[in-house]
């Protein structure tokens, strides 16, 4: 009796281990997925594909979900997210970036496609970024940073790619500038956003005030509303000029003159043209480097012991020397001596260079005559390069590299202008009522003008 009651038991354990077992596997997840634009969110597939949940991953996610997500399919819950995404403004500029990371049964490039017919249909041009692996290194950033681990994983890739930024810079920016510094290398500080070749930091906000403007669909070319679609970028690469396509990457070797670092003379010393005191120094050769060649080089005298055919006025008075004859004056010869009825200064202490007429004087016995010096070229023995530059001969080299452009193009009836808009000129319309910002400096946000200052971007 009492083994019926054990076997009763184990079959009653048997069965609610089924049944939890059974509910645990039917209400699994089978595939988890983030969404990074800069909401970022997550969604978790249970059985049949259907939402589980969906979970904000940073404050601005909180304002795209909506409660009637749960429950329903993949392409309802994201068509409702990017519904979402375009009320809250950020395509306002008719382009989104989106990054997915998808980990389960459903792929990145479902979720691509589900995601680009939702834009398309909204003439909304979407940049779609899959990430495929994960690391230990991207969950423990993104944690650290309250991110997702997609994000992560995106920015660990461009600071292994652009050595001289640092993660610090880019762990608040969004997606759209995060592809903008993959793609340049250019970036902003933490406070600042990166737009083109600048850095943005908000100011102040004011309330915008009202103006003509045109209405949705239309761009304001040279004053006119003409109808407007996105461009598209062409799969053909190009480089600015200077760099040479090589694979994925812009690249050229900047070439410059190497600096002398040792010299040999073939007679002589070496010595720079600051130390003889024949530099102009607004002219920047202080430091260059000539041989100086003494071995003919007079000293300077005194006048009274130059050639006697040198004619220079000078006479002897006592054992002193004296020179520069002049006129006596009334008061007599002030500071000179007066000698057959001239005044004569005082040249004992004073040294020149016979033959020498440019005025230079000498202190002592130990200078050398100027222009009885030989200066002879030296010959460069070593060369330096600066920073960054490894030196090739007698030149230095840099290599350098960017990641390469795309013309863009415009649908048939369009014409690209100003490089990124599509307008169609055969279709205008008239401005309405509405906010403008026509103030230096500015953005028009909703209703707001939002003042920045604005300094040139870093570049890696």
């Amino acid at each position: 009796m009492k083994d019926k009651k054990i076997v009763f038991v184990v079959i009653g354990l048997l069965i609610v281990l089924g049944i939890l077992g059974f509910a645990m596997w039917n209400n699994r997840t089978i595939s988890t997925i983030t969404l990074d634009i800069n909401p970022s969110v997550e969604i978790k597939l249970g059985k049949n594909e259907k939402v589980k949940s969906v979970r904000a991953l940073n404050d601005d996610a909180k304002d795209i979900i909506t409660n009637d997500l749960k429950g329903t399919s993949l392409e309802d819950s994201l068509n409702k997210l990017t519904d979402k995404v375009i009320e809250k403004g950020y395509a306002d500029e008719g382009r989104v970036v989106v990054l997915v990371y998808s980990q389960g049964s459903t792929s990145s490039q479902n979720v691509e496609e589900i995601v680009r017919k939702s834009f398309d249909e909204r003439h909304i041009q979407l940049e779609f970024i899959a990430v495929e692996n994960i690391t230990k290194e991207d969950i423990k950033l993104a944690k650290k940073n309250n991110i997702s681990p997609a994000k992560a994983a995106y920015i660990n890739s461009i600071v292994e790619e652009k050595a001289k930024i640092e993660i610090k810079d880019l762990v608040e920016k969004p997606v759209e500038e995060l592809l903008e510094t993959k793609n340049t290398g250019r970036y902003c500080s933490e406070g600042y956003q990166l737009e083109g070749d600048f850095c943005l930091r908000e100011v102040k906000r004011v309330k915008a005030p009202d103006g003509l403007v045109c209405p949705e669909g239309y761009y304001d070319y040279e004053g006119v509303c003409y109808e407007e679609v996105p461009s598209e970028e062409l799969d053909e690469l190009y480089c600015q000029d200077e760099f040479e396509l090589e694979g994925t990457k812009c690249k050229r070797t900047i070439t410059i003159e190497a600096e002398p670092k040792e010299f040999s003379c073939p007679k002589g010393e070496a010595k720079t043209r600051g130390e003889l005191g024949l530099t102009n120094m607004d002219a920047g050769d202080a430091n260059y480097v000539v041989c100086v060649d003494l071995s003919n080089a007079t000293h300077p005298v005194t006048p009274c012991e130059l050639p006697a055919d040198d004619p220079t006025e000078r006479t002897f008075v006592g054992g002193r020397c004296y020179w520069h004859r002049a006129p006596v004056i009334a008061e007599g010869c002030p500071g000179k001596i007066q000698v057959d009825g001239m005044c004569w200064d005082d040249a004992s202490n004073v040294l020149i260079c016979a033959g020498y007429r440019d005025g230079k004087q000498y202190s002592s016995r130990e200078d050398y005559c100027e222009h009885s010096i030989n200066y002879i070229d030296p010959v460069v023995t070593e060369y330096k390069c600066e920073d960054g530059f490894k030196l090739k001969g007698n030149k230095c080299e840099k290599e350098e590299d960017m990641d390469p452009m795309r013309d863009r193009t415009c649908p048939d009836n369009f014409t690209l202008v100003n490089n990124d808009r599509c307008i169609n000129y055969k279709k205008t319309a008239d401005k309405t009522n509405g906010f403008v910002c026509d103030e230096d400096n500015t953005r028009l946000r909703g209703n707001e003008c939002i003042y920045y200052e604005i300094i040139d971007a870093n570049h890696s």
